[in-house]
């Protein structure tokens, strides 16, 4: 069976381009699946007797309050539904549209290894995952270099390095045996992150899948200071976590150098959008 995680804030399922085009993936390629939908809203934005008049296939909803870390989540998640009849877990969030062909691009792969899509930004185009990273962790900063569409897709890449959004990562069974998990520490940021780095560890390669979904960046949209203030919060989190995980940088240490930076970061956004108005 394969199962379809879709997380919702703020939003009803069934208007989001996520649930659309899974829609249309379920109907162009009969299997046996469930789709969950986890409601991190402060309120529930479903009852369940709306959606069974709506959702024609076999779905479960849950309503968390307190916009549940999406480490704990996924781990939690997971492990329920391997322990089940789950053979496939993607990962999907409220903004990505996939492609019709998103479950027949995973005929005859290799289970023991990662699957991926080739993510697009739905602002610019241009591909955003996988791709790979070398991180300077002390200046927070990292050179990245992007898979090109031209590449022979369907195939296998080295994870070495290698980053990807978790919107469309397909975790199989196999995968999960490695005793690979999501970094309970992280809730937002950084999650898929170090989901990587640890999967690089304990597995050489993995699929990139011939097809491809649409994805909403969120640092290619204009957004509230509130809400940029709360993205750079959990940003500067995975950073600390990153100092202390792959430099050994003592806690208090991290968490100083972490602080000053956070503030600088907000000054200069303040200042940018002062000079707007």
């Amino acid at each position: 069976m394969h199962v379809y995680l879709i997380v919702i804030f703020n939003e009803k399922v069934y208007n989001t381009v996520t649930y659309k085009t899974l829609d249309t993936v379920l109907s162009t390629t009969l299997h046996d699946s469930k789709i969950i939908i986890w409601d991190n809203s402060p309120q529930a934005q479903h009852t369940e007797e709306e959606l069974i008049n709506y959702i024609n296939f076999d779905f479960e909803y849950y309503h968390s309050k307190s916009n549940e870390s999406l480490s704990a989540l996924y781990n939690k998640l997971i492990d329920k539904e391997f322990k089940g009849e789950a053979d496939y877990f993607t990962i999907l969030d409220q903004d990505s549209s996939l492609s019709a062909n998103f479950k027949a691009s995973m005929a005859s792969v290799d289970k023991s290894k990662l699957l991926l899509p080739i993510v697009c930004s739905d602002k610019s185009g241009k591909v955003i995952s996988p791709r790979y990273q070398r991180y300077n962790y002390f200046l927070n900063k990292c050179s990245i270099d992007y898979i090109s569409l031209q590449c022979k897709q369907q195939s296998t890449y080295p994870s070495k390095d290698f980053f990807a959004v978790g919107s469309g990562m397909t975790i199989t069974k196999n995968v999960w045996a490695t005793g690979i998990r999501f970094r309970e520490e992280l809730s937002f940021y950084g999650v898929d992150t170090e989901f990587c780095v640890d999967y690089s560890k304990m597995i050489s390669s993995f699929i990139l899948l011939d097809t491809k979904v649409s994805h909403n960046a969120s640092n290619e949209h204009d957004e509230g200071y509130e809400k940029f203030k709360w993205r750079l919060k959990k940003y500067y989190e995975h950073w600390r976590y990153q100092l202390v995980a792959h430099t050994q940088m003592p806690k208090g240490v991290s968490a100083v150098y972490v602080h000053y930076f956070f503030y600088y970061a907000l000054l200069k956004n303040r200042i940018k959008r002062l000079l707007k108005h």
